[in-house]
């Protein structure tokens, strides 16, 4: 039970280690671009970058402006001193860097005021004198200088105050294009893009809305970057290491065991251990007993320890070696080996024994003489068994002859 629970474990810690893994390198994966944009709600209708912003993630930047409607937008890359000297000192706004990974920060610039001068016509202010010329009467303006009553219209040769006649005119945005002083530039309707590449020196972005009633576009600046994965194969390498050894503790688990008949279950690596009185001789002698029940419970069996096996086995061979021998040999009945006595030398081949030249029969020779040399031949005393019957070849008839005398 405590294999499956460690194994299904395993499995779950793998498969968590695997997903995470995958999981880093896919879905948290950031993004390949920084992609920023302004929010500029300023009255000026241009937009400028600091020097050091196109390049401030990578060296290579896509650059796409945006206007409401058909209106026409203008970008350009100068250096500094081209683009200041451009916008002068009219309203714009000013990108200085990120504000974050998607947004420019952005500040606007407005125009320096201008100093108050008295109009024509007006006295100056208490303690303040006239100007060098003028008389105090002729600083004293008129009657018929003065203004006409709401509702009424200015007399003729006369012009609106100076207020007016700027709240009524609209506003009209310049367009840059066609200067010599940029080195790149683009140009649409509603939008326009391009691709810069940095290069040695200090260079501004200015991008311009042209026309009546412009407002200043949208720039959006985007920079590739290189992303890593640090952890999707240290997290699919390991969670596959702990999959593989959860499913094999799970299937060591698994395996069915063999049940005895008592119903116990045995392993297939534990050995029976026979009583410490058996022999190897006597195992011999059960071998041929009937078969009879082998006890398979696991309470009947113990293991034993290496030297308790080193111990058995000695006497094991010991026991062999002494019923060995101990087992009667083989004997051989007599006449079937010739018995050949101390003092005479045995032959050394088992063939046909061979017989001094002098004892060979002639044919003066007797039947005793012949029976006699075979008899010493074969290891009798002659003359102590002469019932014994004389071998005589059946080829010769003298032989036949003389040993019927």
């Amino acid at each position: 039970m405590l294999q499956r629970i460690i194994a299904a474990l395993l499995l779950v810690g793998g498969l968590v280690a695997v997903g995470l893994g995958v999981a880093s390198a896919t879905v948290w994966r950031d993004s390949d671009t920084v992609v920023a944009t302004t929010a500029y709600t300023g009255d000026g209708t241009v937009l400028v970058t600091a020097p050091g912003v196109l390049d401030l993630v990578a060296e290579d930047v896509t650059i796409r402006a945006t206007a409401p409607g058909e209106q026409q937008v203008t970008l350009a890359i100068g250096r500094e001193a081209d683009v200041t000297g451009w916008v002068g000192e009219d309203p714009h706004g000013l990108v200085t860097g990120l504000s974050d990974w998607d947004a420019l920060a952005t500040r606007a610039v407005d125009a320096p005021a201008a100093e108050d001068e008295p109009a024509e016509g007006e006295t100056p202010a208490d303690g303040e004198s006239p100007a060098e010329g003028e008389s105090p009467a002729d600083a004293e303006a008129p009657a018929d200088a003065e203004s006409p009553a709401e509702g009424e219209t200015p007399a003729e040769g006369e012009t609106p105050a100076e207020g007016d006649a700027a709240a009524e005119a609209p506003v009209v945005g310049v367009d840059p294009a066609g200067s010599d002083m940029w080195l790149e530039e683009a140009t649409g309707a509603g939008s326009a893009s391009l691709r810069w590449s940095d290069q040695p020196g200090r260079w501004q972005l200015l991008a311009a809305g042209v026309g009546e009633d412009a407002v200043a576009p949208t720039v959006e600046l985007s920079w590739p970057r290189q992303v890593e994965t640090p952890f999707l194969w240290p997290g699919v390498i390991g969670g596959a290491v702990l999959i593989l050894l959860g499913l094999g503790i799970g299937a060591a688990s698994l395996r069915p065991r063999r049940r005895g008949p008592s119903g116990g279950t045995t392993t297939s690596a534990t050995p029976a251990v026979a009583p410490a009185g058996t022999t190897a001789g006597t195992s011999s002698d059960d071998a041929d007993a009937p078969d009879g029940e082998v006890p398979t419970d696991t309470a009947q069996v113990r293991m034993l320890t290496r030297r308790e096996l080193r111990e058995r086995e000695e006497a094991d061979r010991l026991a062999q070696q002494q019923a060995r021998a101990q087992k009667p040999r083989r004997a051989w009945l007599t006449g079937q080996i010739p018995i050949v006595a101390r003092g005479e030398r045995r032959p050394r081949t088992a063939a046909q024994p061979t017989v001094d030249a002098s004892a060979h029969p002639t044919t003066e020779d007797s039947a005793s003489t012949r029976a006699d040399a075979w008899r010493r031949a074969w290891g009798f005393t002659p003359g102590s068994d002469e019932s014994a019957p004389a071998p005589a070849p059946e080829s010769d008839p003298d032989e036949t002859k003389d040993s019927t005398r």
